[in-house]
């Protein structure tokens, strides 16, 4: 993988962190100071949704310019996320000398960026940490700045400064992110298939596809660990982009024992405002679409509050298309029936929270069997996600629930398997 972001032109975030290492090093050995400074551009998601993408890049191809000009030739500055950039001064004498070079920064930010004939105004935080005065390792140095900048944020403050401290033990999701940069490269993502049951006839009629990392020493990494590590590093839409093409692709060599099986695929909340989410799921279908798969993009609730009317129409084309639309982990997010009606969805999953102690809690049982009877009036149907025994599944069957699926039927299986399972699998009796 490349170390330079090919947007900008500056060193992307693996690159970054490799020339950090070494100068954090120097600055150890010489007894030198540095100072590490993240600059994250706030609410750039509104530039995006409000301008369009093309308007964002250029936007961030013009703040990498003032950065490249604010920096004397012994600094660095690099893009090491969406909408986050890291400049490395070295031979700073003190936080002051930082503190008036982010104060500059935040000046010339101001100004106004010209797309067009429209202006275009960013409003930023920067986040500021001193080698060896705040850490004298790379990797904390990195990580108590990233904290300084989230703190600063959260407090509505344009530069946050870290206090004096000790080094701590490196967190371990360091090595995972350097890691990451190589995942794809190296075929160490895979992808694995859950089963989806119909109730009323004991079929097979789709799966779910889960993300599943094999890392070289750690062996398989969950997703809920390392997803939101992809997410910090700009690295999530290109893994959605594989998983897509992948399960299509996969899911093209499958039996056709249970006729058309839907597929569905995990989208992240803020793919559904993304203007080119049409094209590369238009693009997957093209190259590997058929009779026998149909995609399904599972979202969750979150993804339709910042703009629901949007949202909507952008899902209602995707229906238009030929996909499905699953609202995940139903009943733990923002439900709310003010727009429900609206819902341009095909199925609720009904969180597994509910599901799996479903039996000896009749609390769970009204909450669950409420989803039903809802999502049926408005023609939709429910999946119940963690279903792990007779009793939570002879449940289900009472309540008129449409699916299932839990390890009480399979547990999630790689692509060779699922093939398998799905030839020889006689129906739930």
């Amino acid at each position: 993988m490349t170390t330079t972001d090919e947007l900008t032109g500056l060193y992307d975030r693996k690159g970054f962190l490799k020339l950090l290492s070494g100068q954090v090093k120097d600055a150890n050995t010489y007894k030198t100071k540095l100072a590490l400074l993240i600059v994250d551009i706030n609410r750039f998601y509104r530039i995006n949704n409000i301008y369009g993408y093309e308007a964002g890049d250029e936007i961030l191809k013009k703040i990498a310019l003032v950065l490249r000009n604010v920096i004397r030739e012994q600094d660095y500055v690099a893009r090491i996320g969406d909408n986050r950039f890291a400049l490395i001064l070295s031979g700073i004498m003190n936080v002051g000398h930082a503190e008036l070079a982010a104060h500059k920064i935040l000046r010339l930010l101001q100004a106004p960026f010209l797309f067009g004939d429209r202006k275009i105004y960013v409003d930023c935080t920067i986040g500021i940490s001193l080698c060896p005065l705040h850490a004298s390792n790379y990797m904390f140095l990195m990580k108590e700045c990233e904290s300084v900048l989230h703190g600063a944020k959260e407090k509505g403050r344009t530069i946050g400064i870290s206090e004096t401290l000790e080094d701590e033990e490196i967190p371990e999701d360091w090595d995972i992110e350097l890691a990451l940069d190589d995942a794809l490269d190296k075929d160490q993502l895979q992808i694995h298939y859950q089963p989806k049951i119909a109730l009323d006839s004991g079929g097979v009629v789709g799966v779910e596809a889960l993300l599943r990392w094999n890392h070289p020493s750690r062996g398989f990494i969950p997703p809920n660990y390392f997803i939101p590590i992809a997410e910090r590093m700009g690295h999530i839409k290109p893994i959605t982009n594989w998983i897509f093409n992948t399960a299509l692709r996969q899911g093209s060599e499958w039996t056709d024992k249970w006729g058309p099986l839907s597929i569905a695929v995990n989208i992240p909340p803020d793919f559904i405002l993304m203007p080119d989410l049409k094209d590369l799921i238009a693009n997957a279908m093209n190259l590997w679409g058929g009779d026998n798969v149909s995609p399904v993009l599972e979202i969750v609730e979150r993804s339709l509050v910042l703009e629901p009317e949007k949202s909507f129409s952008i899902l209602r084309e995707l229906q238009e298309m030929g996909i499905g639309i699953s609202i995940d982990d139903f009943g733990t997010g923002y439900s709310s029936l003010s727009y429900f009606e609206k819902l341009p969805v095909n199925e609720l999953k009904i969180d597994q929270s509910f599901v799996t102690n479903v039996v000896g809690s009749p609390a769970n049982q009204n909450i669950v069997k409420l989803i039903v009877d809802l999502a049926h009036a408005f023609d939709m149907e429910v999946v119940a996600e963690g279903v792990e025994d007779l009793g939570a599944l002879q449940y289900l069957k009472k309540i008129k629930c449409d699916l299932a699926q839990g390890y009480y039927f399979a547990k999630p299986m790689p692509q060779e398997q699922i093939k398998d399972w799905l030839s020889n699998f006689a129906g739930l009796k």
